[in-house]
């Protein structure tokens, strides 16, 4: 084991587990306190720990039904199955090496007074805004040409539509108490009614705006085009991703959990039948800052004809079609949906590797790997045991957890090198499990990311519109305040205010509402007019 660890470079141990040194990756000091919460115990640097009660392992990717669904076959079919070519021969190899040497975090040089506003307008910039000013004021014309002159209406402009966006901020910060009926801002004898926010800008004004409201000219773009009432958009704040933030070599795909149900209803509410979600959210998000990099919008569609393995596949092409032809050897990890032999291959002729998980034939795309794999392990095989089997550099292994059989594809592990879980357990001493190096590693990304995206399901933009383009468009917005965040928490500006996710969500608020945004004055404060 001591030869292992002289022949594995130093630089590739962040892949296994966080480093000590927090100067080494001041990413990974998002972690607990990523929105300002109190610290845990269960800090950056035991990202390979899981919290359990007893013996019961949890593992990420996997449903319990699993190996019942393998059937009950013949025990000693993982000896004896048909491996189509795979082999039980392991080879001991390193991890690709990042060859991108370069500091992670914002590219920009930022100076320690930079504020939120500044942070959230290098992704989202205000010439973006001023084109959705255009855009809104143009609609309303064109909309009053064919009904009817709107007495009310006036023109909208950056400073207006800039607080009329604040107001939505705002139901980011409250913690989901908002859904279709954002009008109880205004409402005084509501729970939700707030006086600096109604302030902002009168009932009547902000739904007037919200009448009118456009983002894009839908007659420019392709009718067929789903996305086309957001599409520039949503490529202008993609490219600001990619291109304001340097990520680590680490990635992975998945679907992001989206905050759905209120947390305050209203009578109003439960008289109305909600409209369900008719999109999928994807993203491809970096595992040491949790900073979104990519963003892929699944429209459903009753006409779709895709498989659910074919969708799996797309999406995960499109979600790194940015790091192909990179050449800096990232490493994607991916859930059940995504992984499949067909991808991985792909992506490794373009410099990327992958390592994902494999449940049963129907989540997972199986084609072209090992029967012995997929197979219910036999009973003669032992717990944290495992089976592998290699085809070059990749290898399909099933790790026999507590609890049911783990099932990992990779390129980017060697299936010779060893791990650990520590095993935390109530009333009892903490408990290290072998396990194959892979395991390891991906329990330690998507642990990180199940933490970030916890935290970040608070921090959503919780109004919810009919219309699907704007309920895109808000969560869009929020996935943009979130990253500025990050990129805020890896400034030397961080270092000079330490705002918390709450408090930067609200001075970003009052920036945006600009001189629209007025405080209420305190209890006994005297608010006679100064020149009476």
């Amino acid at each position: 084991m001591d030869e292992e660890k002289q022949r594995r470079s130093a630089s590739l141990q962040h892949l296994l587990r966080p480093p000590s040194n927090p100067a080494e990756h001041e990413g990974l000091q998002i972690s607990d306190d990523m929105f300002g919460g109190s610290a845990s115990s269960d800090d950056a640097n035991s990202s390979s720990e899981l919290s359990l009660s007893d013996d019961m392992l949890v593992v990420t990717g996997l449903e319990e039904e699993d190996s019942e669904e393998m059937g009950d076959e013949d025990e000693d079919r993982g000896e004896s199955a048909d491996d189509g070519g795979w082999a039980a021969n392991i080879a001991h190899f390193d991890p690709p090496c990042f060859s991108d040497g370069e500091k992670v975090g914002p590219v920009r040089d930022i100076s320690p007074n930079t504020q939120p506003i500044d942070f959230f307008h290098m992704l989202v910039p205000e010439s973006l805004l001023s084109a959705i000013v255009q855009q809104t004021n143009r609609y309303a014309h064109k909309y009053q040409l064919k009904n009817g002159r709107d007495e009310e209406w006036r023109n909208v402009d950056l400073a207006e539509l800039k607080a009329f966006m604040a107001i939505f901020m705002y139901t980011s910060i409250v913690h989901g108490i908002f859904s279709e009926d954002i009008t109880t801002v205004w409402e005084d004898n509501s729970i939700t009614y707030n006086p600096v926010i109604a302030s902002i800008m009168t009932q009547r004004r902000f739904q007037h705006i919200m009448q009118y409201f456009h983002v894009v000219s839908s007659s420019a773009q392709q009718q067929s085009d789903s996305l086309r009432k957001i599409r520039p958009f949503l490529e202008a704040v993609q490219n600001s991703f990619r291109n304001e933030f340097k990520t680590a070599q680490t990635h992975v795909v998945h679907e992001p959990p989206l905050e759905e149900e209120p947390s305050v209803w209203s009578p109003r509410l439960e008289r109305k039948r909600r409209k369900k979600k008719r999109f999928n959210l994807f993203v491809r998000q970096c595992t040491a800052t949790g900073f979104i990099s990519q963003i892929y919008i699944h429209v459903k569609d009753k006409n779709d004809n895709q498989t659910l393995h074919e969708k799996g596949y797309s999406i995960a092409r499109a979600l790194c079609s940015d790091l192909i032809n990179s050449g800096r050897n990232h490493i994607i990890f991916c859930e059940p949906l995504h992984t499949s032999l067909r991808l991985f291959r792909e992506l490794e002729s373009r410099n990327i590797y992958g390592c994902g998980v494999i449940t049963d034939a129907k989540h997972s795309d199986c084609d072209g790997l090992p029967a012995s794999v997929l197979a219910k392990p036999p009973a003669s095989m032992r717990k944290y045991n495992s089976i592998v089997r290699t085809k070059g550099r990749y290898s399909s292994m099933v790790w026999n957890s507590p609890r049911i059989p783990f099932r990992l594809l990779t390129n980017a592990f060697s299936p010779a090198a060893q791990g650990k879980l520590v095993v935390k357990k109530n009333r009892r001493p903490d408990e290290e499990l072998p396990c194959p190096e892979a395991v390891q590693a991906y329990q330690n990304h998507i642990k990180y990311i199940d933490k970030y995206n916890e935290k970040f399901s608070w921090y959503i933009i919780s109004y919810k519109p009919n219309k699907t383009w704007q309920q895109l468009f808000w969560t869009v917005l929020s996935l943009a305040m979130n990253n500025s965040y990050i990129m805020y928490k890896m400034s030397p500006a961080y270092a000079h205010s330490q705002l918390s996710r709450n408090n930067f969500g609200a001075d970003l608020l009052r920036a945006m509402a600009g001189p629209y945004y007025q405080e209420v004055p305190a209890w006994g404060e005297d608010i006679s007019d100064p020149e009476d």
